[in-house]
């Protein structure tokens, strides 16, 4: 019996449980569609093709060692399989569930209508500890590390050849406006990724993760590798409860890099459990917060790294540059925007997801919300730049190596050049004004309207629904550790959502 396997955000060949259970079945024909309309989308860029393209690369190496190379096809998923399933009689064709974006979701309606009328089965298998229908966040916690604890599913010994596709390049995709490839770009060897962050890296990974400089050294750096799926989550987190128990001096180290892989599946739970959230805030009373406050040079200037805040455009040119930033560099840019620009979070989200090699939908968008302070249930972090900037970045490297045009400021005035004194101005003629900028906005007025705008904003709903709806957040999305109470209110509230866009 003939299998078909559609890899997608999953491009190994270990702990995968599609390919594994279809080898079990039959012969088995893996298949990767590139679809130009996904490519299209706003949250989609060629730097991220690119890094695909590199693991489509290894895994068809891997494929051909097993003994069927990868067929890559072009075009409309439900069309493609359709076809290739009546060309290679296929019996059944098996995928990871995938927590894409709404696109995504459409698409794997359109797959699923099309392979019924033809009566062939579509079996969908776990990729993360996700789940899809009704989730009781109470035992959510213990679900997760039962999977995440689960024996990894052992790659196939070998599969019979079924189709020898012709040797041809890999197509250039296209697009009238994009974030193309990185000019510097990291590592993209998984191997090498891997062993060196336990082999040393991680030793300063939790002093590290906040440092923007520190950080690209010391963190994993394992993240592309988890978003396209040719690294295993469940495998890093066995592997690194393995390192745990001889890590000696270390131990804080890796309990911390643990933690943060359950934090990987919780948001991913949020976006399967409520994908709504692509477009609307998680507190229903946001819907509409700073949408008219939306000015378009603020926007640019937040987009290119050219505010006039030396650590806010040192961390998006470096994002630019890499496709990469670390973490508190990711929620201080979205703060920034949200907060001293009075940007909406949907625009925000987008940029950002195009900049980002290891845009991840499921832990963007709530992650995002969250920064931007749309969710109701978290503190709003309102992050000061130039209190970052010292913080972070005490003696200015950071922003000299990314901010060229500060190159030669002296440290005492590396995170406010705009209070330098005109004599100390004129000394170091590379911070004038067509050079680097002003600041785009004053920071004290900035984050003061932007108290004042939220304060009037939630003024604007009873408290009493604006306490039901954040309850309803907190019933949904929290974590929690202990049963938590249900909320008994009953109120007549609207539903909010998208028509038709629920799970699968």
């Amino acid at each position: 019996m003939r299998q078909l396997v559609w890899f997608k955000r999953d491009l190994r060949i270990d702990d995968h449980a599609p390919l594994y259970e279809a080898a079990r079945q039959g012969a088995v024909l893996p298949v990767y569609i590139i679809e130009p309309d996904y490519w299209q989308q706003p949250d989609t860029s060629l730097r991220q093709w690119h890094f695909i393209k590199a693991s489509l690369q290894r895994l068809d190496q891997e494929l051909t060692k097993l003994g069927q190379p990868l067929i890559i096809e072009v075009g409309p998923a439900s069309h493609v399989l359709l076809a290739l399933c009546q060309k290679f009689q296929i019996c059944q064709v098996h995928s990871h569930e995938e927590t894409g974006n709404l696109w995504t979701y459409q698409r794997d309606l359109a797959v699923a209508r099309a392979l019924k009328r033809q009566s062939i089965p579509w079996r969908q298998y776990r990729q993360f500890a996700v789940l899809r229908g009704s989730v009781n966040r109470d035992h959510w916690q213990r679900q997760t590390d039962t999977w995440l604890k689960e024996p990894l599913v052992p790659r196939p010994v070998r599969l019979p050849l079924l189709h020898e596709p012709d040797p041809k390049p890999l197509p250039e995709l296209t697009r009238s406006r994009d974030i193309g490839a990185c000019i510097q770009r990291f590592d993209a060897l998984l191997t090498t990724t891997y062993d060196s962050f336990f082999r040393n890296r991680h030793q300063h990974y939790l002093r590290s993760i906040g440092k923007p400089a520190a950080s690209a050294e010391h963190s994993s750096r394992l993240s592309p590798f988890l978003a396209y799926g040719e690294l295993s989550l469940r495998q890093l987190f066995q592997d690194t409860q393995l390192k745990l128990q001889h890590s000696g001096a270390n131990r804080v180290n890796l309990s911390a890099f643990l933690s943060r892989l359950r934090w990987h599946c919780h948001f991913i739970q949020k976006f399967e459990t409520e994908p709504a959230i692509e477009f609307l805030p998680m507190h229903s009373g946001f819907i509409g917060f700073r949408e008219d406050s939306f000015e378009p040079h603020r926007y640019s200037s937040w987009c290119t790294g050219h505010t006039g805040y030396p650590l806010i455009d040192a961390c998006m040119r470096a994002l630019l540059a890499t496709g990469w930033l670390h973490f508190r560099g990711r929620a201080m840019l979205a703060s920034f925007a949200s907060y001293y620009l009075g940007l909406p979070w949907r625009p925000i989200a987008l940029h950002l997801a195009k900049c980002f090699i290891d845009y991840e939908p499921g832990i963007h968008y709530p992650q995002i919300q969250m920064q931007c302070g749309v969710t109701g249930i978290n503190v709003n972090r309102m992050y000061n730049p130039v209190k970052q900037s010292k913080e972070r970045d005490p003696s200015g490297s950071y922003i000299r190596y990314w901010v060229p045009e500060l190159a030669t400021v002296p440290t005492s005035w590396i995170h406010t050049p705009w209070l330098m004194p005109g004599s100390v101005r004129q000394r170091f003629a590379s911070l004038v004004s067509s050079n680097y900028p002003a600041p785009i906005v004053d920071p004290d007025a900035a984050i003061k309207s932007a108290r004042h705008a939220l304060l009037q904003w939630k003024e604007k709903l009873d408290p009493i629904d604006w306490q039901v709806r954040k309850q309803q957040v907190i019933q949904k999305h929290a974590s929690r550790r202990r049963p938590h109470r249900h909320v008994t209110t009953k109120v007549s509230t609207r539903q909010i959502g998208l028509p038709g866009f629920e799970d699968l």
